[in-house]
């Protein structure tokens, strides 16, 4: 009797915490990539390995959110990077990702706190081209510069927020300024990198684009040469048998050289970058061809890539893809010291959880 008492009151302890989380839920999601890359640059040799993300960022995070009534919820966002082949952390900080906090509401749209991907990132990078900001060279961050330093470490902002409009016949709008794109604000409002970010977005079905315009007011110690800015437009349609994408991408005045495949992309001369992407993706069997191709005119980069994507199930895929850059070497005066390719070969597998 005294065990049969014991666990009655248990149970009835547990009512309150059991009515208290059906006001609210935390999931725990991520992707574990890991695949064989033959990784080779002109002069440099041939690098054979067992990598990570190979094509998709492998991380892991936790999501919740709160009903908070009258249509107004809780939410945050902790999301950590890893490198699957070693269990290291990526960007060397536990929630590198992401790290925010905010309100929500269907009405009204939702405004976020914290550590976030820009707009270049959450709403161009995969209208451009059918490999996004994913598979390594062939990524379109190879030409297209929202992750360079100026607009956040790896395109994540940090001391952030951002809003983001609800979905109006399809069109949201997106809002965000960072009072110090770096680790931590100073005193002084010019000794901070401030930046402003814009974006659009229309998801019509069939036919989606997006642009995002980034905007940087560096510290005055960081010796810039102007103000940086990066413009970026993706469009994409769907044909049924085959999706079409497109995308271009302007940068002005860099103070990080975005570099690319080690070496100096922004000499000092070029003070504006013109990229432009093109790519095609074909629905074959249980899996998808991807083919891209992207190219920038100041920096003299050129990219081509092509992959296979097979579906295992919903969250498990096998890949296989090769991809060559050939890139002008600058010197820090604005001269041209050669030219250099780098190419990559790779497969693997992926599992969303």
């Amino acid at each position: 009797m005294a065990t049969i008492r014991s666990l009655a009151g248990v149970a009835l302890a547990l009512v309150p915490c059991a009515s208290a989380l059906a006001q609210g839920s935390v999931t725990m999601y991520g992707i574990l990539d890991n695949g064989y890359l033959s990784d080779e640059t002109q002069g440099k040799g041939t690098i054979n390995a067992i990598n990570p993300s190979l094509s998709v960022a492998s991380r892991w995070g936790l999501r919740g959110t709160e009903d908070l009534g009258n249509g107004w919820k809780a939410n945050f966002v902790l999301e950590n990077g890893f490198t699957g082949d070693n269990g290291q952390q990526a960007f060397g900080r536990l929630f590198g990702r992401s790290s925010y906090v905010g309100l929500s509401s269907r009405q009204f749209g939702q405004i976020q706190l914290g550590r976030m991907a820009n707009l270049g990132l959450l709403f161009t990078a995969g209208m451009m081209s059918p490999f996004g900001p994913s598979f390594q060279q062939a990524a379109v961050t190879t030409t297209a510069a929202y992750n360079t330093g100026d607009f956040g470490t790896t395109s994540r902002v940090n001391n952030a927020a951002y809003y983001f409009s609800p979905r109006w016949a399809g069109v949201q709008a997106g809002l965000g300024y960072s009072v110090q794109t770096a680790d931590a604000e100073v005193a002084g409002g010019n000794r901070n990198n401030r930046m402003a970010d814009l974006g659009l977005r229309y998801d019509g079905g069939r036919f989606k684009a997006a642009v995002s315009y980034q905007y940087v007011m560096p510290a005055s110690t960081a010796g810039a040469r102007g103000k940086p800015s990066n413009l970026q437009v993706g469009v994409n349609h769907d044909f049924g048998t085959f999706t079409l994408y497109g995308g271009y991408g302007r940068l002005n005045d860099p103070t990080v050289d975005p570099g690319a495949n080690g070496a100096t992309r922004f000499a000092a001369t070029h003070d504006r970058d013109h990229a432009y992407q093109v790519g095609v993706k074909v629905p074959v069997g249980a899996g998808r061809v991807l083919l891209g191709y992207q190219w920038t005119t100041g920096s003299k980069i050129e990219n081509y890539g092509l992959a296979y994507v097979y579906d295992l199930s919903k969250r498990t895929w096998l890949y296989v893809y090769a991809n060559r850059t050939e890139f002008r070497l600058f010197s820090t005066a604005g001269a041209t010291v050669g030219d250099a390719w780098r190419r990559q070969i790779a497969m693997g597998i992926a599992h969303r959880f």
